[in-house]
């Protein structure tokens, strides 16, 4: 049973500071519990009420549960909903460890396909943008560090488990990395709402590198500057701009499509 010193400990969880002190977060859901235990990360614990209990015992996912090395800890439901990040909070959680990618990885040879996000502060957009990126077969995806964390509960959930198998690299310097990337014959192309080439024109072969930027302000002036190629998204009717996250699964699948027809 869930004790309260242990309640106490992980209501901490809700909290960035918290998350990085203690260098694990709070997932919530049958869905996103499963995707992770079907992935390379780290499970701590499980909390779940009786009721799920019964409901999932029997099932591969529980059987799959009890043979990992995850502590399996039963929680009344008052306790999780404290615990939750949702207005209807569901009656299972798991505890997952944080995992960092080392930069060095982001240069190996089979990464061509890399998407960075710039000073996007919107949780469900950036969520959103993983799964997609994940969807349309990124290699990985950079965030950089004004962009809102990648542990933030609506990114994680907005993510529906796209987070356990995308690379995703955070609190990214973009104007360091990109010149890295230049270096390594990546085309940097960045986003604007008007200028440039039409995304429907371009040549998306060889090694790519997308910026898309923040949803109001668009690309920093010196990103637009380090940017090989601007495109735009053509738009035909009277909005002035998109939605960053649908701005963004526009590209993908553009280029998706682009690369796998050549």
């Amino acid at each position: 049973m869930l004790s309260k010193e242990k309640l106490k400990e992980l209501l901490k969880l809700k909290t960035k500071k918290g998350r990085i002190q203690q260098g694990r977060f709070l997932l919530e859901g049958m869905r996103l519990c499963e995707e992770a235990l079907n992935s390379s990360w780290d499970i701590e614990s499980v909390l779940f009420t009786a009721f799920i209990e019964e409901k999932i015992k029997g099932k591969a996912f529980f059987e799959k549960l009890q043979k990992s090395k995850a502590k399996l800890i039963t929680a009344k439901s008052h306790d999780l909903q404290k615990l939750s990040d949702t207005v209807t909070p569901q009656r299972i959680m798991c505890v997952v460890r944080t995992r960092s990618i080392q930069i060095e990885e982001l240069w190996r040879k089979d990464n061509h396909f890399i998407l960075a996000l710039d000073g996007i502060r919107d949780p469900g957009n950036v969520g959103t943008l993983i799964r997609t990126a994940d969807a349309f077969g990124a290699d990985g995806m950079l965030l950089s560090n004004d962009t809102v964390e990648l542990l933030n509960p609506k990114v994680v959930r907005s993510t529906m488990g796209s987070i356990f198998h995308l690379p995703v690299w955070d609190e990214v310097d973009l104007e360091v990395i990109l010149p890295e990337l230049k270096k390594r014959n990546f085309k940097i192309l960045g986003t604007d709402v008007r200028k440039g080439k039409r995304s429907d024109s371009i040549d998306y072969s060889g090694n790519i590198c997308i910026l898309i930027g923040n949803e109001a302000e668009g690309l920093r002036e010196n990103l637009l500057a380090l940017s090989d190629e601007l495109i735009h998204i053509p738009i035909y009717g009277k909005a002035e701009s998109l939605n960053a996250a649908v701005a963004g699964g526009i590209l993908l699948y553009e280029i998706t499509r682009k690369r796998t027809n050549t």
